[in-house]
């Protein structure tokens, strides 16, 4: 434990001395701790400047990037051997992580989980801003909004399906209002049939009191293929006797960036609407 101490100590006075995060200026290295962020340095194509990343960053990983951290945890060690001038993470990792490379005179750039589509948007010109690539985030934001505004006007306004929108299963979890999901939901014309629970969790038996029209399952591995066999069990559940129970693709459905956003609404319009 010494020996490691000293070794992370040894590394951050050269990583002081030869200073290699110059804030203010427009950052070279770059290591994302959050595969939404990775995501969407990639959509707005500062790739090259990204040097480590986490082992669920699919993307980054196939094409070399160096793996610094796992769901969980932060190889600090490997972060600063990298010698990024930026972090960027979300509030998910753990602020003493933070702490620790902020004292290595690393950068670091913390972006809370976004609550709806406008929040995202916003998220994206910030991370643009920040890496340099402005111009590209307003781009790729107003192109976004516009489809956003076409996807929207083309969902029945007669109708608004009750939706139960899957994304656990041991326990029970559930996409609830105040969240990007649910933007899903609200924007493809439907109604959210979870309202009360602030934390997400609910019980099979809440879900089939409220009858929903449609489920939808985001991708958990077989589990999602198994919860909707247990969900189409139920013959007597609306979504269940109208084959109205889809699974979504959750790296992109549950990834915040406007490109994912998009393609995961316009798909879950195309399936509540369908004959």
């Amino acid at each position: 434990m010494v020996k490691r101490i000293f070794k992370l100590l040894s590394i951050a006075l050269i990583s002081i001395s030869q200073n290699y995060s110059v804030f203010g200026q427009t950052p070279t290295r770059i290591v994302s701790l959050a595969p939404s962020l990775t995501k969407n340095v990639y959509f707005l194509e500062q790739q090259h400047k990204l040097v480590g990343c986490t082992s669920y960053c699919d993307t980054a990983v196939a094409n070399g990037k160096e793996v610094v951290a796992s769901a969980v945890k932060v190889n600090i060690e490997k972060v600063v051997s990298l010698k990024p001038d930026l972090v960027i993470t979300t509030t998910m990792t753990n602020p003493e992580t933070l702490d620790m490379l902020k004292k290595f005179n690393i950068r670091v750039e913390t972006f809370p989980t976004a609550k709806s589509f406008d929040e995202i948007c916003k998220q994206t010109i910030r991370l643009g801003q920040i890496i340099g690539a402005e111009s590209n985030a307003k781009r790729i934001v107003t192109q976004s909004e516009t489809k956003i505004k076409s996807l929207a006007s083309s969902t029945r306004k007669d109708k608004s399906p009750s939706v139960f929108f899957q994304i656990g299963a041991k326990p029970l979890f559930t996409v609830i209002p105040g969240t990007f999901m649910n933007d899903y939901i609200l924007l493809a014309g439907g109604k959210n049939v979870v309202t009360t629970t602030k934390t997400g969790t609910i019980t099979r038996e809440a879900v089939i009191a409220s009858n929903p029209d449609v489920i939808f399952i985001v991708t958990m591995g077989i589990v999602g293929n198994e919860e909707k066999n247990v969900w189409e069990s139920y013959s007597t559940l609306s979504a269940a006797k109208n084959k109205k129970i889809f699974i979504i693709d959750s790296n992109d459905a549950c990834t915040p960036t406007p490109v994912t956003f998009v393609k995961t609404l316009e798909r879950v319009i195309n399936l509540i609407y369908s004959k």
